[in-house]
């Protein structure tokens, strides 16, 4: 039986979606019908797109790679020959050791954040984003986007970028820039050229590897790169969050009178991260097991090189047909994994075990409607191949951090409030680092961290080093509501009190 599966990709079939932004928590969310789709957030550790000067540490000639020291406490960054083109002063050079070399300085941009093992991947081709234009200072080409495809408005877009091109630079033009009026491309390209400009003179003054350049506005990010015409309302927890929003939209001439986008303040005590699921969304999506509502469920497993998603019937037996049931139950998986790849933010190779189907005509069915749902990915994810053994194998290109890296460890103060179970080791904090943590938890969160665990009492006080010799006991903080303001002085005295030992 040949099945119509309309139905999995209706969904999708309406774009209308909003933007919510936690200004508290430095995280956005794109939400469509009321549920999260993507979420995105600032890292200040490493970004794609950080421009930094940095040395040269380490040169292989057997891969013609090198590694670049980026600064104090910064992991060390790969480069390829490959991307390091802008700097061949001749062509024939074909070994990275006739290009560079032991403590030569270079400028490099990330292309690729570091992962929990490995270091980032670099490129010294700079490139500058704005919002209709990328400025590429090492590269003497003009190039209009694929997404552009009314010939008339390629020549119009065409010739503008030729009268624009400095002598030395290229451009590239956006989707984005489609029917933009000239004066705010031309406005665009003035802001990126003073900005390379200022890249350059801090070059010039620096000796050591340093970090040059870093878009850490996260409102300015998400205006940017993420409001398109279908969102039609933008919902921020701040007051000031909500004038930079205004101020972008209008600095880019986003909203048009015709436009239906309404720019909304949440002024309710609630986190709006809780208002609108994003948490549950973020604790669901580093669990590893996830289920079907027809009764299956996936396990999705991330590792170094690649990710593997295994697909179970479960208790789905609703039919008759086995070969129906495993139908339906791959097409419902296909339709799950396509969402988790991309609220995960999950890249990379991606291997994925369906239900065994003997059927080919099934197959192609599955591979068909597994095509459809996951072109509505902007990160484009390509299926590569379905292996002999029935493994569906695809590649998905990296879009920054997963969430899985994004909330690790090293990233943890986020989710340690979401989650109050969580102990925290007393030797790496000090008070400052408490009171911090707790405030953020009290202020931003309705559930406050209580019984928090530690293994050893030390207490920094009023610049005097306390040690209370107690080997495992724990604080009970004070749960307050969300309308309290607590000073930092009487808070602080509150832990000094809890952390004294009884007499």
């Amino acid at each position: 039986m040949y099945f119509n599966f309309s139905f999995f990709i209706s969904y999708f079939s309406i774009m209308i979606k909003k933007i919510v932004i936690s200004r508290f928590n430095n995280i956005a969310a794109i939400l469509q019908h009321s549920k999260t789709q993507e979420i995105i957030s600032v890292n200040h550790d490493y970004q794609i797109n950080d421009i930094y000067l940095g040395s040269v540490s380490k040169i292989f000639t057997s891969i013609n790679a090198a590694f670049i020291n980026l600064g104090f406490d910064k992991k060390s960054g790969f480069i390829h020959m490959n991307d390091i083109k802008s700097l061949k002063k001749n062509h024939s050079f074909t070994r990275i050791s006739e290009i560079l070399s032991i403590n030569q300085l270079i400028l490099v941009q990330i292309i690729k954040e570091p992962t929990l093992n490995k270091g980032p991947r670099l490129t010294a081709n700079i490139n500058l984003f704005g919002r209709y234009i990328v400025l590429m200072p090492f590269c003497n080409t003009i190039n209009i986007s694929r997404k552009i495809y009314d010939q008339n408005e390629r020549s119009y877009l065409q010739a503008l970028a030729i009268l624009l091109k400095p002598a030395t630079m290229g451009l590239l033009i956006r989707s984005s820039a489609s029917g933009v009026n000239e004066e705010v491309l031309l406005e665009d390209f003035r802001f990126l050229k003073q900005q390379w400009y200022f890249i350059q003179k801090l070059a010039i003054t620096m000796h050591i590897p340093s970090l040059l350049y870093r878009d850490e506005d996260l409102i300015k990010k998400i205006v940017r790169d993420c409001y398109k015409d279908n969102i039609r309302a933008i919902i921020t927890d701040s007051e000031n969050s909500l004038k930079q929003v205004r101020y972008y939209l209008n600095k880019w001439r986003c909203i048009s009178p015709s436009s239906n986008l309404k720019l909304k303040l949440y002024k309710y005590p609630e986190s709006v991260l809780d208002k609108f699921s994003i948490n549950t969304t973020i604790l669901n999506s580093l669990k590893p097991k996830v289920n079907l509502a027809i009764g299956g469920y996936l396990f999705i497993e991330t590792y170094e090189a690649l990710t593997v998603i295994d697909v179970n019937s479960g208790s789905f037996n609703k039919t008759d047909n086995s070969k129906e049931t495993v139908l339906r139950t791959n097409c419902y998986a296909a339709t799950e994994i396509a969402y988790q790849l991309k609220v995960r933010n999950i890249n990379g190779v991606i291997i994925i075990d369906f239900i065994d189907m003997e059927s080919h005509r099934d197959q192609l069915q599955l591979l068909e409607h597994f095509t459809r749902v996951l072109s509505f990915d902007n990160a484009k994810p390509q299926i590569i191949q379905l292996s002999k053994l029935g493994l569906v194998e695809l590649t998905r290109r990296r879009r920054g951090q997963s969430l899985f890296e994004l909330f690790h460890s090293k990233n943890n103060k986020y989710f340690t409030s979401l989650n109050p179970s969580l102990s925290i080791n007393k030797d790496n904090l000090k008070k400052n680092t408490i009171i911090y943590k707790s405030i953020n938890t009290l202020f931003f969160n309705p559930l406050f961290c209580r019984n928090i665990f530690i293994s050893k009492r030390i207490v920094y006080m009023k610049n005097r080093l306390k040690i209370v010799s107690i080997n495992l006991d724990r604080i009970d903080f004070l749960q307050l509501r969300y309308t309290f303001i607590v000073p930092l002085v009487l808070y602080s005295e509150i832990i000094d009190v809890a952390f004294k030992p009884s007499t």
